[in-house]
């Protein structure tokens, strides 16, 4: 195993030889970045080991944790060579992906958070698919895990294959903003652009480039995700779940901090960076300002689910949708495609009815 380690490291140059080594490497590697993760650790490695196909490698990059995840690892590469385990300082999740993607051997790569687990038949259904339509990427739907027990997203309304760029940029834009997807589902949501419920060809992020950015803690794999796509050349959706999300209100999507909003700026920056770089059209850009008026919804979400009194949120909020850097986005609101709730956030903060629409949060909020 650590003869194929080595040599997969080495495919940063396309010319080199393939070895004798790669041509036992597994069809999928599974790339876990982990970190403080021990409460459901044992259910995530598991739930791999307990696939239906058996050709896969763990990649388990432990990102410095501080509690037992270490050990936990260590434990199960011990007893299957499949596992193999990385430990380093923390650096964040993109860096610790970065790095589980560089370990990597698989034909194909799937990444999956360490409190999140896979359904029996995920790497099986996704790489036959892959070998089906020689897919790029193949991609799947997803359980959201809960308090109140598990809930089936679809992302989108049916299955289908992508194979022209026309296409491939509708689901560019579906990954900023679920209004503009080809087959529109109501349970798409955000996390489209997720990339735990997608496979990826190998070669084809390794010899572009593809990389989580590490500038930013949020959307960093929506960019990793857009950036792979503008390589892919087919891309497979089945309706079919293959994973298993767990919803935890310690994330950052469940907090406030009106700092945050800088955060914001970076990933604008990002993304606009990006487009630049490929020369993306109007249409992306489009996709582009809708996400950024999501993530102003977003924020005054944020700020009715914190502790402070409603005439401070109101404040806040107002100080928010005011703000120099949403300003732009959020006066082309009326051409917009807004899907399920921004809508109305979007009529109300058109009209600039602040108030009205802290009073309807507050009551949202209970």
């Amino acid at each position: 195993m650590i003869a194929i380690t080595m040599a997969c490291r080495l495919l940063k140059n396309p010319r080199r030889l393939i070895t004798a080594e790669e041509s036992v490497s597994p069809k999928v590697s599974v790339v876990i970045p982990v970190y403080n993760s021990a409460k459901y650790l044992h259910e995530c490695i598991d739930s791999v080991l307990a696939q239906s196909f058996s050709d896969w490698e763990v990649v388990a990059v432990d990102d410095g944790s501080p509690d037992e995840s270490p050990a936990i690892l260590d434990e199960y590469a011990a007893k299957d060579t499949r596992i193999k385990v990385f430990h380093k300082a923390n650096g964040g999740v993109s860096a610790a992906r970065n790095d589980g993607l560089d370990a990597a051997c698989g034909e194909y790569v799937l990444f999956v958070d360490s409190d999140d687990y896979l359904e029996q038949d995920a790497l099986r259904l996704a790489y036959e698919e892959a070998m089906r339509v020689n897919a790029d990427v193949v991609i799947g739907d997803y359980f959201a895990v809960s308090a109140n027990g598990r809930r089936r997203y679809h992302f989108f309304s049916k299955s289908f294959v992508a194979n022209d760029r026309t296409m491939i940029e509708k689901l560019q834009q579906t990954m900023l903003y679920s209004g503009y997807s080809p087959y529109f589902s109501n349970t798409c949501g955000y996390l489209f652009g997720a990339q735990w419920t997608k496979l990826f060809r190998r070669s084809m992020l390794v010899e572009n480039a593809v990389r989580f950015p590490t500038s930013i803690s949020l959307f960093e794999d929506g960019v990793f995700g857009l950036t792979a796509f503008e390589h892919a050349k087919v891309i497979s959706y089945l309706s079919v779940p293959f994973y298993n999300y767990r919803v935890l209100p310690t994330s950052l999507c469940h907090s406030y901090k009106y700092n945050n909003i800088d955060l914001y700026k970076r990933i604008s920056s990002e993304v606009c960076s990006l487009a630049e770089h490929f020369e993306k059209g109007p249409d992306f850009y489009d996709a582009y300002e809708t996400r950024f008026i999501y993530y102003a919804k977003k924020q005054v979400g944020q700020i009715f689910a914190s502790d402070m009194g409603f005439w401070n949120k109101y404040r806040e909020c107002k100080k928010l949708l005011t703000n120099e850097f949403y300003v732009p986005f959020l006066k082309k609101i009326a051409a917009k495609p807004l899907v399920m709730n921004e809508r109305l956030f979007g009529r109300l903060v058109r009209l600039k009815l602040y108030l009205l629409l802290s009073i309807l949060m507050q009551v949202r909020r209970g």
